[in-house]
């Protein structure tokens, strides 16, 4: 193979080579920012079990309010039940968006795999011809060296 053409495909191989580099840097960078928002998912999610948790015994208070409170009661129990229920709400939206992040992070990750995988793989091409390059220009030395030890004229028969 000429050395041009060697050269070029190296060349072209080195370009792909940064290509997943960047790739590979993304993908990290998206992950870390998943991660970040699994992160503030899970801290909302405990925030609004504590709310819940709070709502909750808010409403037994109330409810043993409405015991003395007959004019007020409807009022109070209502407002309890719908702000659990909001919470409730929440809560659950908040688990939903907890899975659909992991989930976006385990695909991000096996893309991260693959990229890596294809990362060394490439690599390995690079060394691989590189090695065939130096090969070549050592056989091409070589030949070149033999030619330069021919004699150059004829020799002395004495005549």
């Amino acid at each position: 193979m000429p050395e041009p053409d060697l050269a070029r495909r190296l060349s072209l191989l080195a370009t792909e080579v940064d290509s997943l580099a960047k790739a590979l840097v993304q993908a990290q960078a998206e992950q870390a920012r998943e991660a970040e928002r699994r992160k503030r998912a899970d801290a909302e999610a405990e925030e609004l079990r504590q709310e819940l948790s709070h709502a909750r015994r808010r409403a037994k208070a109330a409810e043993r309010e409405l015991a003395r409170l007959s004019g007020s009661i409807e009022a109070t129990a209502h407002r309890a039940k719908t702000s659990q229920r909001e919470l409730q709400a929440r809560l659950e939206d908040a688990e939903q968006a907890k899975k659909v992040l992991h989930h976006e992070v385990e695909q991000i990750e096996r893309e991260r795999r693959a990229l890596e995988l294809n990362l060394r793989e490439v690599l390995g091409n690079l060394r691989n011809a590189a090695q065939e390059a130096q090969h070549a220009r050592s056989a091409s030395r070589s030949v070149v060296d033999e030619a330069t030890l021919v004699p150059s004229r004829e020799p002395d028969n004495g005549w």
